[in-house]
């Protein structure tokens, strides 16, 4: 069972992941996300790095393809996704830390460009663009600064995870991760 701000949330999310505006997401859309991150943060396509953020979406899209696409055609259709995301997530159990972390820890590896093991707000500014080139720098800061639970300026795996969790698994109008791919 959804509310209103969790649909809106899903809906937005497809969105993103459908890469190539063909209102339905495949294995494709999965590797232009990845393709998109890795040019975004001047990342060569074959280093060391860019072949685990892209295995790491591998893994993902399998594990959810698997539990997502219902008919089994090779595609998740804007239902499909929403009613799966909120069967597997809904709670944010073990099926989220299994398909979301390995992703982000992934992930993360390229947008730490300095290697200091966290996120600066350029860094994370930098990922942002790769997902939606619309959002505006100063809502990336001031989203920036409400997933920095600490308040150390910087961004760690598990406050990330914490956002993400917000936002696929959330209906509190108010958590941070709301607005990670910008104003609802």
């Amino acid at each position: 069972m959804t509310n209103d701000l969790l649909d809106r949330k899903l809906d937005r999310a497809f969105t993103h992941l459908d890469a190539d505006e063909s209102g339905v997401i495949d294995a494709d859309d999965i590797f232009a996300l990845g393709s998109r991150l890795l040019s975004a943060l001047a990342e060569p396509p074959t280093s060391p790095k860019a072949m685990l953020v892209m295995g790491g979406l591998a893994d993902f899209w399998q594990d959810l393809f698997t539990e997502l696409d219902m008919d089994r055609d090779g595609k998740v259709t804007p239902e499909e996704y929403k009613q799966g995301m909120t069967r597997l997530y809904a709670q944010g159990g073990p099926a989220y830390d299994r398909s979301f972390r390995p992703m982000l820890q992934a992930i993360l590896t390229i947008v730490d460009t300095d290697g200091d093991g966290r996120i600066s707000p350029e860094e994370f500014h930098k990922a942002q663009e790769a997902f939606d080139t619309r959002l505006d720098p100063a809502d990336t800061e001031a989203l920036f600064r409400r997933i920095d639970a600490d308040g150390d300026g910087t961004l760690t795996v598990d406050e990330l995870l914490d956002a993400l969790r917000d936002y696929y698994t959330g209906t509190d109008e108010d958590a941070p991760g709301n607005l990670l791919f910008g104003e609802l």
